[in-house]
C-alpha cells in the first residue's frame, strides 16, 4: 500500500471502479457474473494447454538428445576416448560420434562445438 492506496500494476481503485462501471454499463449487471465465468474457464483452458505445450516440448528434446541415461554415458565414452589416446584424439572421430557436422570445419571449430556439447550436457559428476 503506498499511501493508503492499494496499486495493481500502476492502477489505483479509482481507475479499477471505472473500469467495473463501464463492464457493467456495457454488458448489464446481469451478464458480469457470466463474463467472469468465461474468463477464468479460459484462463483454466490456457494454463492446461501450456501446461501440455510443456510436457511435450520436454519429451521432444528427450527425443533428440536421447534419454538422460544416455547423455552420461556419451559424455564418459568420450573422455575416456580422449584419456586413452591422448594427444593423438582424432578430434573429427569424436565430433562424428556425438553427431556434429564435420564437413568444411577446422579443427579449432569442431573442439569448440565439441566442447560446447559436452558443457551443455547434463552433469553427472
Amino acid at each position: 500500500m503506498i499511501g493508503g492506496m492499494l496499486f495493481i500494476g500502476g492502477i489505483g481503485p479509482t481507475e479499477i471502479g471505472i473500469i467495473i462501471l463501464i463492464v457493467i454499463l456495457l454488458f448489464g449487471a446481469s451478464k458480469v457474473p457470466q463474463l467472469a465465468r468465461s474468463f477464468g474457464q479460459a484462463m483454466g483452458e490456457f494454463k492446461k494447454a501450456r501446461k501440455e505445450a510443456e510436457i511435450n516440448y520436454k519429451k521432444f528434446e528427450e527425443s533428440v538428445t536421447g534419454s538422460e541415461g544416455e547423455i552420461p554415458k556419451e559424455k564418459a565414452k568420450v573422455k575416456a576416448a580422449a584419456e586413452t589416446k591422448g594427444e593423438a584424439v582424432n578430434i573429427k572421430e569424436v565430433a562424428s560420434y556425438m553427431d556434429i557436422d564435420t564437413e568444411g570445419k577446422t579443427e579449432e571449430e569442431l573442439k569448440k562445438e565439441v566442447q560446447a556439447k559436452l558443457e551443455a550436457s547434463p552433469k553427472s559428476d
